[in-house]
């Protein structure tokens, strides 16, 4: 690499520093905060070292600059931008990504992206992926886990009893907690089938194969976990399920798992001899002898010129970020606690306060927990909780991540039309809410929720998030609220499912003023 390439290159390393420093700063605080993510320490230096194997092939390639790179820089910052002010982290992390691959697309080509995909995979792997879908993946994942130790602690003649992902023997009851749905396993074990693929020189179709396998592979060795906990637990004590032991297990389970993709690994070998040779006959990355610069290779100036436009169009934009950072302020109408207990024919009063525990994963900043009675109808559970800002992460839990962790299990789900009487002469609004039945045992209950924010009612927990990301930008607000009702069917207190739809209608019907009164606009 000749001086001026060399220059090029810093500044544009530099002016990338500069504008996703808080991004950068913020990934490797999550990284050591969330133990999901805990390998993204490893995937950097991994990449920089396969880089660095790669340098004398790299160099060999032919350097065919493209302006289509300069493009993905732009949308890439826009991209920041709307992360930053929309309030949302992935978009940011995204943008990180998308900027360094539009910059070596602008100043070495496409060959180079090609030729670096191994790289650019591994930085994609240590980005946690957005906690609207990350809820979605890691609650069936706990009921899975909770099924399969519920099995295999009943195969061993062991009574037992699982509600949910709620596994309760005779002497204790375990919680197949987030932490502990195999999320981190399987996360982890993709990342080592991506190294273990590109290191041992294996073909893409088995690269493709150990990545697959890491799934299933991962959530055996979960269940197996939860299994042996459960176990440990009946014949040594709850203390056999908490401290030294659970965490010791842990990292015992994820080593039997590597071994075991390692297995796959020996096994496709021994099936099909010589597949790694056929690959390339050497480890990955190997350095590959030097060839002599491509006719077409421009000179270091040239590349030094087109480095200092890169570099100015994302300091500049680092520069133009700050200027319009803005400070969220939220302003709060009355507290939650002051909500009235009367709600036209309904009188409420206080549930049991959440646990702290609860509120960890929640990470709401108010909440309401109540019920409200009438005569003649069943009665209705109401839950709002509300978010002053989702720009750290914070997302509202849909409660059927939440419900199903409790033993409550959907058994139909749609949605059902409110008609809300206009205001001062306006014509009626029509929205859409979630309507879920669930069912524990002979228990069943009627579920209706949806999200609100600055006057606006939506269903779906997609097109809340897109519009909170269009407010943030709009309005610099990013607060938000999620309610929901919860109504017995053919219980005690309860009629039918029809006679519970009617109440929880009815009943946000009445709601709704009482609640715009306490939220922000």
């Amino acid at each position: 690499m000749t001086k001026n390439n060399a220059i090029g290159s810093i500044l544009v390393l530099a002016s990338i520093a500069l504008a996703f420093w808080e991004v950068g700063t913020k990934l490797v605080t999550d990284w050591g905060r969330d133990e999901n993510y805990s390998h993204g320490f490893l995937m950097v230096p991994i990449a920089a070292y396969v880089i660095w194997r790669q340098r004398t092939a790299l160099a060999s390639i032919p350097v065919r600059p493209s302006a289509a790179g300069l493009a993905v820089i732009a949308v890439s910052l826009l991209t920041l931008g709307a992360g930053r002010l929309g309030a949302e982290l992935f978009l940011t992390r995204m943008a990180l990504i998308g900027t360094l691959a539009g910059s070596v697309v602008f100043l070495w080509g496409f060959s180079h992206l090609r030729a670096l995909t191994f790289v650019f995979l591994l930085l994609l792997l240590a980005i946690p992926i957005p906690a609207i879908i990350f809820n979605q993946i890691t609650f069936p994942l706990q009921l899975l886990a909770s099924r399969f130790g519920e099995a295999s602690i009943s195969a061993c003649q062991i009574p037992v009893l699982r509600e949910g992902n709620v596994i309760i023997l005779a002497n204790t009851t375990l919680e197949v907690a987030e932490a502990c749905s195999g999320i981190r396993s399987l996360v982890s074990l993709l990342a080592l089938a991506a190294i273990w693929g590109y290191l041992s020189a294996s073909p893409t179709w088995l690269r493709w194969l150990l990545a697959f396998a890491s799934v299933p592979i991962a959530i055996f060795a979960n269940g197996i976990r939860v299994a042996g906990t459960g176990i440990a637990a009946h014949f040594l004590g709850v203390e056999a399920s908490q401290g030294f032991f659970h965490t010791f297990s842990g990292w015992l389970v994820f080593i039997v798992a590597g071994a075991l993709l390692l297995a796959v690994h020996r096994a496709v070998l021994w099936i099909r001899p010589g597949a790694a040779e056929r690959a390339g006959g050497t480890s990955a990355g190997a350095e590959a002898p030097a060839a002599p610069l491509a006719p077409g290779a421009e000179p270091s100036t040239r590349f030094l010129a087109r480095a200092l436009v890169a570099a100015a169009c994302i300091a500049a934009a680092a520069g133009g970020l700050r200027l319009i950072a803005r400070t969220e302020v939220t302003l709060l109408r009355e507290p939650l606690s002051g909500f009235p207990f009367t709600i036209g024919k309904w009188s409420g009063r206080d549930t049991a306060r959440l646990s702290q525990e609860v509120l960890d994963v929640l990470r709401v900043d108010e909440y309401l927990s109540r019920t409200y009675a009438a005569p003649s109808e069943p009665v209705v559970g109401l839950y709002v909780g509300y978010y002053a800002s989702q720009r750290q992460g914070q997302t509202m839990h849909s409660p059927m991540n939440c419900m199903p962790g409790s033993g409550w299990e959907p058994t139909r789900r749609g949605r059902v039309t409110l008609e809300l009487v206009g205001v001062a002469g306006e014509p009626p609004q029509v929205v859409d809410l979630n309507r879920v039945l669930v069912q524990k045992g002979l228990d069943r209950m009627l579920v209706v929720y949806w999200y609100q924010a600055h006057g606006r009612i939506v269903a779906s927990e997609y097109w809340g998030k897109i519009y909170t990301v269009m407010d943030a930008i709009r309005l610099n607000r990013s607060d938000g609220t999620m309610v929901r009702l919860i109504v017995p069917v053919d219980g005690s207190s309860g009629g039918g499912e029809a006679d519970a739809e009617r109440a929880a209608l009815e009943f946000a019907r009445a709601l709704l003023p009482a609640l715009d009164r306490h939220l922000p606009r």
